[in-house]
C-alpha cells in the first residue's frame, strides 16, 4: 500500500476508522515501534506511544500539506510524542533493557488497535489529539520542549505592553512639562512693564 493510499484512509469518511489503523499498522506499525523503543528504552512506554501516534496522525493528517513527506511527517509525530514520554520513564529502566534490543511486546498490534479504536477510550483519544495540537506553518508537530521554551515568552508580553504604556504616558508628561516652563519665564524677563517699574522706584 502506498502513502497515498494511506492519506485517503485516514482521511475519509468511508473508511472505517479501525480498517485505517489496520492499514497504518501493517505499513509502518513495527518500525514506528522500533523507532520508539530506541528512544524510551521502555516496552511499555513504547506501546503507549505508539497508540498515541496513530491517535494523533488520525485526529491532525489533514495538516500535511505535501502527501510525498507523508512518512517524515509521520515519524516526527512519533518522535513528539516520545519527547512527551520520556518524563515518566525512569533511569533505571533504561539501563535495565539498554543492552536487551528492541523488546517486542506479544500481540503489539491487537493491543495497539485496541487502544486506537475501542469505545470506551473515546475521551482519552480526544485528549490525546487536543494535546498534540501544536504544528508549524509546514505541518509538522512542533515538540513539546519547544512549545515549553515559547511559553514564557507569551506570558511576558502583557507585561511588556503594560510598560511600555506607562513609559510613554511619563514621557509625554515631561514632554509638555518642558514645553509649558519655557514660554511662562521668558514672558516675565520680556514684559516691558516690569522693567519700567523698576526704572521708576
Amino acid at each position: 500500500m502506498t502513502d497515498r493510499d494511506l492519506l485517503h484512509a485516514l482521511r475519509s469518511s468511508r473508511v472505517r476508522p479501525s480498517e485505517a489503523y489496520a492499514r497504518l499498522f501493517d505499513a509502518y506499525g513495527e518500525e514506528l515501534y522500533e523507532m520508539c523503543f530506541g528512544m524510551l528504552g521502555d516496552a511499555d512506554v513504547a506501546q503507549t506511544v505508539l497508540r498515541d501516534t496513530f491517535i494523533v496522525t488520525r485526529a491532525h493528517v489533514d495538516r500535511l500539506p505535501n502527501e510525498r513527506r507523508f512518512r517524515e511527517w509521520l515519524f516526527a509525530v512519533a518522535e513528539a510524542e516520545c519527547e512527551r514520554h520520556l518524563r515518566v520513564v525512569e533511569a533505571d529502566r533504561l539501563t535495565e533493557v539498554a543492552d536487551v534490543g528492541t523488546s517486542r511486546p506479544p500481540c503489539l498490534r491487537v493491543r495497539v488497535l485496541s487502544g486506537v479504536t475501542g469505545p470506551d477510550l473515546s475521551g482519552y483519544r480526544a485528549h490525546i489529539a487536543q494535546r498534540a495540537d501544536s504544528f508549524d506553518r509546514r505541518g509538522f508537530p512542533v515538540p513539546p520542549s519547544a512549545r515549553c521554551h515559547e511559553r514564557p515568552t507569551t506570558h511576558l508580553i502583557p507585561g511588556f505592553v503594560v510598560a511600555a504604556c506607562v513609559l510613554l504616558v511619563v514621557v509625554l508628561a515631561v514632554y509638555l512639562i518642558t514645553q509649558q516652563a519655557p514660554e511662562d519665564t521668558t514672558s516675565w524677563v520680556a514684559d516691558p512693564s516690569v522693567n519700567s517699574d523698576n526704572g521708576d522706584s
